[in-house]
């Protein structure tokens, strides 16, 4: 049974998504431990939902942040009650918070 639930998504250059989501495609294929996750995008953003077991790979998406960096990945996470996130630029951590987003 998963231990919580992730949602990370990416914003900027539309443009840029097909390149980033077959990446990321890639990477997550090939890492072990990657949690169940689906994805859902539009036209604004992609959008993938993981049932946490193992934890967000975040290394992947910081992989491919650094690949990317006209765009902003931004992951909220929900394990057990503690909420937070963080967000991703060129491939490094820009953002952190605890609790709901804005709330510290």
């Amino acid at each position: 049974m998963p231990r919580g639930t992730a949602v990370v998504r990416v914003t900027g250059s539309a443009g840029r998504f097909e390149e980033f989501r077959e990446r990321i495609r890639w990477l997550l294929v090939r890492d072990p431990d990657t949690d169940p996750y689906t994805e859902a995008h539009s036209a604004e953003r992609l959008e993938y939902r993981f049932a946490l077991e193992k934890g967000i790979p975040f290394p992947t998406f910081v992989a491919a942040s650094a690949e990317f960096p006209e765009l902003r990945v931004e992951a909220e996470w929900d394990q057990g009650g503690a909420k937070g996130g963080a967000a991703i630029e060129q491939g490094r951590v820009v953002e952190k918070w605890s609790g709901a987003r804005g709330s510290g």
